[in-house]
């Protein structure tokens, strides 16, 4: 495998008709083309098209995964969905990751995530997850749940593209939906810094705050709504829980700095690096008690054997095998070991000294003794 890369694209809105997909059987003879998808990977090369260019004519979203760790994720959304007012409320005209640019279609959301390359290359990642984790965003933004470009913001303040003084740019993104923690994953975001954010959040509106809103829709309104939605527009139910949250947007939690979440991150941060020691701390512990454990079974062991333990070390060295020279030598580190609890460490190393003489040729059972600490 030279270069993998994996292009996944999905249309939501409307399926490819016959002419669409032998189009784009035209790109790829390779790939998997349905009415709503077109799916392909490479190992040499790469797709011969443009995206972007793809998401205005064809799809609603792509993903693409490079082996080498880049990212890319792509949104289309028709103009009602989002606003230059939306937009500017997250200050990320000059945001590396993220650009949102007005098509004729609508708007082309386009997060790009570039290979960190200090960090290390972590399990093979196909891409072939990343869709059906990261779908749900689009209907989430046409509901005008914006939380997405919060997390591009968290990105940019995490590289060092938002002044600490500056305030979040909605109350917290408490609770995250699983495309929205799907794209937390996407991003690489700190996983303290998104779990200060999520401390707090938008308030769900309450069952008076629905009534009031309904109540305030005027008959006319109503009525064209119903109409809309028997004559089949999906568009309905996202546009009126976007309403519906612009309409409760008064009473909502105060919104904390970056520097507020930076504090409450490092805290997370430390935290979790206590309770890694500290099992770390018992792992080792655990361990240290089961090699003592063993370490006295051993010398019990070695104990009941008396002479025989000294002979059947010179036995294994009459081998003459690897294998032979390690259990030798560590047959005689427990004799040592044995030698010290007793006090009679003199009369072992004056025996050991016998030995060492005696095979000093076998350089590979002397560095078996040199493992095992019986010689400098």
């Amino acid at each position: 495998m030279s270069e993998y890369q994996y292009y996944e694209f999905l249309a939501v809105d409307r399926p490819l008709s016959v002419d669409d997909q032998r189009a784009l059987r035209a790109i790829s003879s390779r790939a998997r083309i349905t009415s709503t998808s077109f799916t392909n990977h490479y190992e040499w090369g790469n797709l011969k098209a443009d995206p972007a260019r793809l998401l205005h004519r064809y799809f609603d979203l792509h993903v693409y995964v490079a082996m080498w760790g880049s990212k890319r994720l792509l949104i289309r959304l028709p103009r009602t969905a989002l606003s230059l007012t939306d937009l500017d409320a997250f200050q990320l005209d000059e945001c590396d990751l993220l650009e949102v640019r007005e098509i004729p279609e609508g708007w082309l959301i386009d997060i790009d995530v570039e290979a960190d390359e200090e960090s290390e290359w972590e399990a093979f990642d196909d891409g072939s997850g990343w869709m059906g984790a990261l779908t749900g965003l689009r209907q989430e933004l046409l509901s005008g749940d914006l939380r997405l470009f919060y997390l591009c913001w968290l990105w940019a303040a995490q590289v060092g593209y938002i002044r600490e003084e500056a305030l979040e740019p909605l109350p917290g993104i408490a609770p995250l939906t699983p495309s929205q923690q799907a794209l937390v994953e996407f991003m690489a975001l700190d996983p303290m810094l998104v779990e200060a954010a999520a401390e707090s959040g938008e308030k769900a509106p309450a069952g008076s705050e629905v009534e009031g809103f309904v109540a305030s829709l005027p008959l006319p309104e109503k009525d064209a709504l119903l109409r809309r939605l028997l004559e089949g527009d999906s568009s309905v139910f996202a546009e009126l829980q976007r309403r519906l949250r612009q309409h409760g947007q008064a009473d909502q939690p105060p919104r904390r700095s970056l520097a507020e979440l930076k504090i409450q991150a490092d805290a997370s941060h430390e935290r979790h690096r206590q309770a890694y020691l500290a099992e770390k701390a018992r792992r080792e512990a655990e361990q240290a008690a089961a090699e003592e454990k063993q370490r006295q079974e051993r010398m019990a062991q070695v104990a009941r054997l008396g002479e025989r333990a000294w002979q059947e070390a010179l036995s294994q060295i009459g081998h003459r095998q690897p294998k032979s020279y390690e259990m030798a030598a560590g047959l005689l580190a427990d004799l040592r070991a044995l030698a010290i609890d007793r006090g009679e460490q003199a009369a072992f190393e004056e025996r050991l000294d016998r030995i060492v003489a005696e095979h000093r040729r076998k350089g590979r059972f002397l560095e078996q003794l040199q493992r095992f600490g019986l010689l400098p």
